[in-house]
């Protein structure tokens, strides 16, 4: 009677850890899950699988996950691709020379806009509040234009949400580093909202110039931008 109990007892246990294996298992494939990014590289928006092109697509989330708040810091997860001065380049390719003449070989779009200087597009202020980062790489000129021999870069922005909300994050570090940045959805009735964004950087420098006294490396930078977006199909 009591082995008959006992082995009861252990079949229960046995039962209850298999039971537990099998929901951490469930729980870490769905962590293992990657996350479908909607880009607009071919002008429509599609999934980044959908998108028949060498992509490298960054989500809101995954630029917090990163930390990516500068041109460095986003070249350093974007495959074969390098840092010049001024420009970025794609499998080797980019800008030969600055000068008259001298186009970039990867386009830089923000919000569709174009910019004939990846450095300005993406200063160190420049990656804030976006919703999304496209890195096309190949030749992209059919639908990219001249300038895109080597790829192209679509800067996409956070747009305004249709109810009262927003987010403010504060960084603070060595050689007295304070970092604001923020941004507020405000609706304007039933069609009409509008988000306002800013950032502001300062730092101490790294070093001091002997010469004029002044610090080496330091930071002192601020960015603003106000969105607007209407909705046609609502009432005016």
């Amino acid at each position: 009677m009591m082995n008959r109990i006992s082995r009861s007892r252990i079949s229960i246990v046995v039962s209850m850890v298999l039971a537990g294996l099998a929901g951490a298992q469930v729980v870490a494939e769905e962590r293992r899950q990657i996350e479908e990014v909607i880009v607009t590289a071919e002008k429509v928006e599609a999934t980044v699988s959908d998108t028949s092109i060498s992509i490298t697509a960054f989500s809101e989330e995954a630029i917090e996950d990163f930390g990516i708040q500068g041109a460095d810091e986003l070249v350093n997860y974007i495959p074969a691709t390098t840092r010049d001065a001024f420009d970025i380049r794609i499998r080797g390719v980019g800008r030969n020379f600055r000068a008259l003449g001298g186009d970039p070989g990867v386009a830089t779009y923000y919000n569709g806009i174009y910019s004939p200087d990846f450095g300005i597009a993406a200063s160190e202020n420049g990656l804030y509040d976006l919703a999304r980062v496209e890195v096309l790489r190949g030749p992209q000129g059919t639908l990219y234009g001249r300038g895109a021999t080597a790829g192209a870069i679509n800067m996409v922005t956070a747009k305004p949400g249709k109810e009262l909300g927003g987010y403010l994050s504060v960084t603070a570090g060595n050689y007295s580093l304070a970092q604001f940045k923020g941004a507020i959805d405000v609706p304007m009735g039933d069609a009409f909202s509008m988000r306002l964004a800013g950032s502001l950087d300062s730092r101490d420098g790294y070093g001091n110039n002997i010469f004029t006294g002044s610090d080496i490396n330091d930071r002192d930078a601020s960015a603003y931008r106000a969105t607007f977006v209407y909705d046609a199909g609502g009432p005016l």
